[in-house]
């Protein structure tokens, strides 16, 4: 089915903006992209698929949340967890999830288990619905080691909080004000009747949602749409009567012009997403487009069956509340963005990851289960929708594999999960690292160690990436380099993860 072409004014004005600012050097680029967005605005997508971006704030410690438990693996994980005195962050064994890997590609038939308090996880990962992709990381290209991480070029600032959430989101040093979970809707935006939910983040303004023509929606959390600030009250008068004048220019000003259609479509977004979230509320009167509320999860440091409210778990039950109503919205293509933070972890690691992996954990299995007998607030039906949406895990970065004690420094490379009916799962991808710590008095040497336990990254964000974006429906020809440009420099482009 095709769909005709309707370049607005404001797309217009904006990407005539950026092909000004671009230069005469950046200027085929731009003109590519700009290209792009019209030939993919050609093709009208009639499945529905959805990416939802699990932003891990802080820096995760992998190292415990993903372990190598094989004897040599076991040994190097306990020499740089337990520094004597009675400090230790190192997990008990017999506590640990025990994960069964499908094809066990690694050295040594090394063996691996999750966290204790990932009972979840790893179901979903023994059920086929799970993967983990091994020490990934922001890279411009690849570093097989220390002595190549000497002379190549890296990332800006590593180690910084901020810095590396930034390359994370966006892969492209260029473009720090947009990431690719925007670029990649702006090539594939009108596969939606309306573009305002291409992008819609749970966790405030996101510069990985941001697009070069996409703007991303913002749902506050408790699952209520953004306002058009002061609408309602706007100097004591109702907004049906502030309405008209706000949306309607009244000279031939195109700025005036261009400014009166931006309040409109925002008018009409809010009002679009208010009436879906309300028919997909626990209340609703179409019991087909109920979505269920999470159950409370068990905070294991809390006596046991006292039971706690889980907050990322309720972004996602809004998550799946608008994939309720994706038709009702003309939704084909949708990326989302919801955060749990606290895993900045320097100090009290042992209790406070215990809550948070327990939580992930918790609200993942939630929302797979809940994608599974999804409705539809268009019809009756209800649908298997897991396979149709893919739930991945992003940080600022790893943490040391060493402690500092009580806790854990900033690292590089972290392991990350990907969960769907979709993913090809049971199965660790990428390389696996070595768990032990440089050390010359008893002559270990981790070809990956740059110091005190950080791993350079085997796996660049944009393999990670692009292997979810050619899934989502771009063009690994023509459309990924784009979103991508240093995925070229990577012998593998598709890390096979995806179906």
């Amino acid at each position: 089915m095709s769909k005709k072409i309707d370049l607005s004014r404001r797309e217009f004005l904006l990407n005539s903006t950026l092909l000004s600012a671009a230069g005469t050097v950046a200027a085929p680029f731009a003109l590519n992209l700009f290209s792009m967005n019209v030939a993919a605005a050609s093709t009208f997508t009639s499945d529905y698929k959805a990416l939802v971006c699990i932003f891990l704030a802080g820096g995760n410690d992998h190292n415990n949340m993903v372990l190598a438990t094989d004897t040599p693996s076991w040994t190097g994980y306990q020499a740089a967890r337990n520094i004597g005195g009675g400090a230790s962050i190192a997990l008990p064994l017999a506590n640990l999830q025990t994960l069964s890997v499908t094809k066990n590609d690694f050295v040594g038939a090394r063996t691996f288990a999750l966290h204790p308090n990932m009972a979840q996880m790893k179901n979903l990962f023994e059920a086929g619905r799970a993967a983990i992709i091994a020490n990934v990381g922001p890279l411009i290209g690849p570093i097989a080691d220390k002595v190549a991480y000497k002379t190549s070029q890296k990332p800006n600032n590593l180690f910084s909080h901020s810095d590396q959430t930034s390359q994370w989101q966006s892969t492209d040093p260029s473009k720090k004000n947009n990431g690719w979970g925007g670029r990649m809707s702006d090539l594939i935006k009108t596969s939606n009747s309306s573009q305002n939910f291409s992008c819609l983040s749970l966790s405030g303004n996101t510069a990985f949602l941001a697009g070069e023509t996409i703007n991303q929606y913002q749902i506050n959390a408790n699952g209520s749409p953004v306002a058009v600030s002061g609408f309602n009250n706007l100097f004591g008068t109702s907004g049906n009567f502030v309405q008209p004048i706000i949306t309607t220019p009244t000279s031939g000003n195109l700025f005036e012009i261009e400014h009166a259609a931006i309040t409109q479509r925002a008018i009409n977004a809010q009002t679009s997403l208010t009436n879906v979230l309300s028919l997909t509320a626990t209340n609703s009167s179409n019991p087909s487009s109920i979505v269920p509320a999470p159950s409370q999860y068990q905070n294991p440091n809390l006596a046991p069956g006292t039971l706690s409210n889980n907050g990322l778990a309720n972004q996602l039950k809004t998550v799946a509340r608008i994939i309720a109503g994706r038709n009702t919205l003309g939704a084909h293509r949708q990326v989302f963005y919801v955060t749990i933070g606290g895993f900045d972890t320097h100090d009290g690691q042992a209790i406070g990851q215990a809550d948070l992996m327990a939580r992930l954990s918790h609200a993942i299995d939630y929302f797979d289960t809940t994608l599974k007998t999804l409705g539809d607030t268009t019809n009756s039906t209800v649908s298997d929708m897991s396979s149709s949406v893919t739930t991945f895990t992003a940080s600022d970065f790893g943490r040391t594999f060493t402690s500092n004690g009580d806790g854990t420094d900033h690292g590089w490379g972290a392991h990350h999960f990907v969960v769907g009916g979709a993913v090809k799962g049971k199965d660790i991808y990428g390389s696996f690292p070595m768990t032990a710590v440089t050390k010359t008095s008893t002559g270990i040497d981790n070809p990956l160690d740059v110091g005190s336990g950080n791993f350079i990254p085997q796996v660049s964000v944009d393999q990670y990436a692009a292997t979810l974006a050619k899934w989502f429906g771009l063009n690994p020809t023509t459309e990924i380099p784009l979103v991508f440009p240093n995925l070229a420099n990577f012998p593998i482009k598709d890390l096979g993860f995806m179906l």
